[in-house]
Formats: structure tokens, C-alpha cells, sequence
């Protein structure tokens, strides 16, 4: 994906997310247990505004906003997405920018992140309707190069966290757009190689059903799964250790 189809996705979907904003702010998201509409909408809003701070000083915000008292949860959240695009029309791609991965620290890295944030958080929020329309094979597909190449490999390489101990290698193929990749974690390294290989964990299905159940979004039962589930299972576990 380029930077202008990322914006484009971006665009598209926190509109989406406005329109919900608008709704039933106390519905529950099934897939975030504990939270309803207005938390998902605010957590959104918080996270543009992080990166509209990223974008524009090149360096991590202090704190996390919070919508102030008194401030709708529609308002503010139009207001966060108004600023994250300002500062994106008016960042250079390659301007030093401070991000949480263990790669280059440039703006460039927002684009994608911002498209994939704003692709599950619009499903998380379609979720308090009872209908979740998927996320785009492409941009899902790209989303699950995210998992493994940024956050899997961060997430590792971070020494804050105890060293993984996934014993097996994880295969995961989409079968409606272009899209494999073969992974192998080795002590805080990463193998990654994005070509048919023979993993000792499969997991094969759609893009964005893949994508979703990479990230607890869906049961992993969604996506057609083969091999030894136990090694599966530490690989779901990965970001989050």
C-alpha cells in the first residue's frame, strides 16, 4: 500500500466511526470486554491526538488526552480527527517522528498504523450494531504484515518484557487477496519471510478474518486452522506478552 491509499483508508473509516459516534454511546463492543461505544470512541480520539502530537513535534506526548469535562464524546472525537489530518497534510513522510516500533523513527510509520487503528476500531464500533462489515483484503492483509513485522517484532525485541518462548514456527495464508508469511521467533529475533513455507502452525481464511483473530477480535475458529494449536496459541499471545 502507498501512503495516499492508507490516508484513504484512514479517511474512510474514521467517518465511519463518526457517524457511529453519534449513536447509542452506552452499546457494548463484544469484542472488548468492558467497554462500551463512548470508551472505544474516546480511546480513538486519544490516539489520534497522540500521533497528531507525534507528527507535529516529533516526539511523544507527556500524557494521553482525556476529553475534558463538559466536551461531547462526538465533538471531541471530530476534533481529534480534524487534527490528526491537518498534521499529516502538513508533515513530510520522512521527518524524524518518535513511534513505539523498533524500526525507523520517522513520520512515515503513522500512515500505516493510523489506517490499520482506524480499520479494527471502525469494526470494534460497527460491533455495537450487532453487523461488522470486514475490513478490505488489502488493507487486512497489510494489517497482518503490521502484526508481525511491528508489533511481534517490537514487542520481542523490547527488553521491558521476558523473552518469548515460541518453539515453532507460524505460517498464515490469505486466500482472497495476495498475501503469505512464514515467522519464527529465535530468543528476541524475528524470522520473517513472506513466501509459502510449511509452519508448524497454518493459519489460512480471508484477510480480514485472519486479521481480526490475530487480534482477539474473533474466535481463531473463523479461519481454517492446521498443525499443533498450542504453538498457534503462543503466537496469538505474542503482542501482548
Amino acid at each position: 500500500m502507498q501512503l495516499s491509499d492508507y490516508l484513504e483508508s484512514t479517511v474512510s473509516d474514521s467517518a465511519r466511526i463518526a457517524e457511529l459516534a453519534r449513536g447509542d454511546l452506552a452499546a457494548p463492543i463484544p469484542p472488548c470486554p468492558g467497554w462500551t461505544l463512548g470508551d472505544l470512541v474516546d480511546h480513538v480520539s486519544a490516539v489520534y491526538r497522540m500521533v497528531t502530537h507525534a507528527l507535529t513535534h516529533g516526539a511523544r506526548p507527556e500524557t494521553f488526552a482525556e476529553r475534558p469535562d463538559g466536551v461531547g464524546v462526538a465533538d471531541f472525537y471530530d476534533e481529534s480527527v480534524a487534527g490528526v489530518m491537518a498534521a499529516f497534510a502538513a508533515t513530510d513522510p520522512a521527518a524524524p517522528s518518535w513511534n513505539w516500533s523498533v524500526g525507523d523513527q520517522v513520520a512515515s510509520f503513522w500512515w500505516r498504523r493510523m489506517a490499520q487503528e482506524s480499520a479494527v476500531h471502525r469494526w470494534d464500533a460497527e460491533s455495537a450494531t450487532g453487523v461488522s462489515a470486514p475490513i478490505d483484503g488489502v488493507v487486512a492483509a497489510d494489517g497482518i504484515d503490521e502484526w508481525f513485522d511491528v508489533h511481534v517484532r517490537s514487542d520481542a525485541a523490547g527488553d521491558e518484557i521476558p523473552v518469548p518462548t515460541v518453539k515453532g514456527s507460524l505460517h498464515v495464508h490469505c486466500t482472497d487477496v495476495d498475501g503469505e508469511w512464514w515467522a519464527k521467533l529465535d530468543g528476541r529475533a524475528l524470522d520473517l519471510d513472506r513466501s509459502h513455507r510449511k509452519g508448524d502452525a497454518v493459519l489460512r481464511g480471508a484477510a480480514s478474518d485472519i486479521l481480526l483473530a490475530l487480534w482477539g477480535r474473533v474466535p481463531v475458529a473463523s479461519v481454517e486452522v492446521i498443525g499443533d494449536r498450542s504453538v498457534l496459541d503462543d503466537w496469538l499471545a505474542t503482542p501482548d506478552i
